[in-house]
């Protein structure tokens, strides 16, 4: 129980509110006012996505976490990718948004704090430039926006 407390009161109140309000604001956008079930099964995968990685760093005790790597992210993009626009679940559609927004806030947060982000490129072999970081940071916002769009476009 402790575990689950923990989980729920380690994610910064800006990336709580943040969530649930993407969260909203699609359902609104997708179904306006005429919410489904579609709508429920999505907001269900929303709610598992804000947590899942944070309950899988705890349960599997991962310090450094493998999350938060650039490498990562990119395998990551790809797998959400495929699943928002092929995969037709709305429940795959809202856990992989959100674990993208999750994953999105994550790096904002510690660019904002410290102005790069060398720790999520520790498996990468050459260091790379904080320039070089912040625009790869730029194309994957620009990429969790494109994958919103697609699912808000699809059926």
């Amino acid at each position: 129980m402790h575990s689950v407390r923990s989980i729920l009161h380690k994610k910064p109140s800006f990336f709580l509110i943040g969530s649930i309000v993407y969260i909203l604001f699609l359902c609104f956008l997708k179904w306006t006012v005429h919410p489904t079930w579609s709508t429920g099964s999505f907001v269900l995968g929303g709610l598992i996505g804000m947590y899942f990685l944070e309950t899988a760093e705890e349960f599997f005790h991962l310090d450094p976490s493998p999350f938060r790597s650039v490498v990562f992210v990119g395998l990551f993009a790809v797998v959400s990718f495929f699943v928002v626009s092929s995969s037709g679940s709305f429940l795959a559609a809202g856990l992989v948004l959100l674990i993208y927004l999750t994953l999105v806030f994550w790096q904002l947060g510690e660019w904002m704090m410290v102005k790069h982000l060398n720790r999520w490129y520790g498996m990468v072999a050459e260091p790379v430039s904080p320039t070089i970081q912040g625009w790869i940071m730029i194309v994957t916002i620009v990429f969790f926006f494109i994958e919103t769009v697609l699912f808000l476009r699809g059926a």
